[in-house]
């Protein structure tokens, strides 16, 4: 049980670290952005990640997450390591928390009620991305 979660964590921390949110050249008095935070729970259909459809399920939603990173849509996401019932937060540069919405609620395991989402409207500096490029 150790080892499988020190193998998770190590996974995605690797994943963490190379997408952090850093504010780009960002001055003193930066202007303020809206983004848009996914907290991904568990849902009613929620297995723990010791099953292996749990862990499937899991790197599945770490894969959407990279897919949309690369399409600059997410500025920074991660896994939370405590006992609540949060599994991943997901910080997203979109227009609207509706698109953002749109994108977790299309995810295969938000639709089969794995996971649910809350979403929350946060302003941060503008500039926000992912790698700091």
């Amino acid at each position: 049980m150790k080892r499988f979660t020190f193998l998770i964590t190590a996974i995605l921390f690797l994943i963490v670290s190379a997408m952090p949110a850093v504010a780009q050249d960002a001055p003193k008095s930066a202007p303020m952005q809206m983004y848009h935070v996914a907290m991904v729970k568990h849902g009613p259909k929620w297995q723990s990640q010791n099953s292996q459809e749990g862990m499937d399920n899991r790197m599945e939603v770490i894969a959407n997450i990279k897919k949309a990173a690369k399409k600059g849509l997410v500025v920074s996401a991660g896994l939370v390591n405590d006992e609540t019932d949060v599994e991943f937060i997901v910080i997203f540069n979109l227009k609207n928390k509706y698109e953002a919405l749109d994108i977790m609620e299309m995810a295969p395991n938000v639709k089969n009620g794995m996971y649910k989402v809350d979403l929350y409207s946060w302003f941060a500096p503008t500039g926000l991305v992912v790698g700091g490029k």
